[in-house]
């Protein structure tokens, strides 16, 4: 993957896509079976992509990539470049980091699990996005808010 190719603003953009994807489908109110699981991933997905984001402000493609999906390590790295993470959007990272929730959005899974409310998901993703977004502004990257 070019580093010139994958920019932070393409994936400022691609985190607002699966966003607002999470957005369209929780409005549009499907009631039947595990009906919240994509918009959770989709939320979680956003938030790993804003992160990512920020950090390709300052780092290349492939340290970015070293990364992987480690929320714990993209979280820190991020405020470390001046993102603001509020105590319940600590928790939603720490819910991320710690458990199985993130699989179990994907995949049906027995037993007891833990799992985010859409409404802390949806409020963590827009704190990020506001955050991470204001930050690429300030490095001018040109993103919509």
């Amino acid at each position: 993957m070019a580093d010139d190719r994958t920019t932070s603003m393409g994936l400022f953009n691609t985190a607002e896509a699966y966003r607002l994807a999470a957005t369209a489908l929780e409005q549009h109110g499907v009631k039947a079976g595990h009906a919240e699981k994509p918009v959770q991933f989709l939320y979680s997905h956003a938030l790993e992509l804003y992160l990512k984001a920020l950090l390709r402000t300052k780092h290349s493609v492939s340290a970015v990539e070293k990364f992987r999906h480690d929320i714990r390590k993209l979280v820190r790295e991020a405020e470390s470049l001046g993102l603001f993470v509020t105590v319940a959007d600590r928790d939603v990272f720490s819910v991320m980091a710690d458990t199985d929730a993130l699989i179990e959005m994907r995949y049906i899974r027995t037993g007891s699990k833990t799992s985010l409310k859409l409404e802390t998901l949806r409020h963590a993703c827009k704190n990020v996005r506001d955050s991470v977004g204001s930050l690429l502004r300030q490095a001018d990257v040109p993103v919509r808010l």
